[in-house]
């Protein structure tokens, strides 16, 4: 066995090989504990509000003139929502949401902690929008609501 002499070469060559990964570890810790989490909180902060249903397209979600305001979604700061609107549409009464989802999806949880819906944002100048897949396999169209006013 040969004892290696160690040399101070050696050893700044060896320190700044060693940086560069620690450097690329605390930039993605920095990304997925700081960064992340400010641009989910800011995006709930902006989505939050009263959505209704908006029925083009989807007949058979079309609620009638009556009922034009029992499809309601309310999207809460703080990561709760109420639903008041059609069983059929995959949404419990009222549950939880966040943002950040695989693709950007929003995800709606039930009362257990059970999903029972993702939704796509959509934001166009501050018009915002939610679409939902229709659970309904005969109607693949996709279910729009479209926010009324700011909570």
């Amino acid at each position: 066995i040969a004892v290696i002499q160690k040399s101070s070469a050696l050893k700044k060559t060896a320190l700044k090989i060693s940086v560069i990964p620690i450097l690329c570890w605390g930039l993605i810790a920095v990304w997925y504990f700081k960064t992340l989490p400010s641009i989910n909180e800011s995006e709930m902060e902006n989505f939050a509000g009263i959505y209704t249903l908006n029925s083009s397209g989807n007949e058979s979600f079309k609620p009638s003139k009556s009922k034009i305001n029992g499809y309601k979604l309310i999207l809460f700061d703080d990561g709760t929502y109420l639903f008041d609107g059609h069983e059929k549409i995959g949404l419990k009464k009222q549950g939880t949401w966040k943002t950040g989802g695989i693709d950007g999806l929003f995800q709606f949880y039930d009362e257990n902690g059970n999903l029972s819906q993702c939704a796509s944002p959509y934001d166009n100048d501050n018009n915002y929008n939610l679409y939902f897949e229709n659970p309904n396999k005969q109607n693949a169209a996709t279910i729009r609501f479209v926010k009324t006013k700011s909570e």
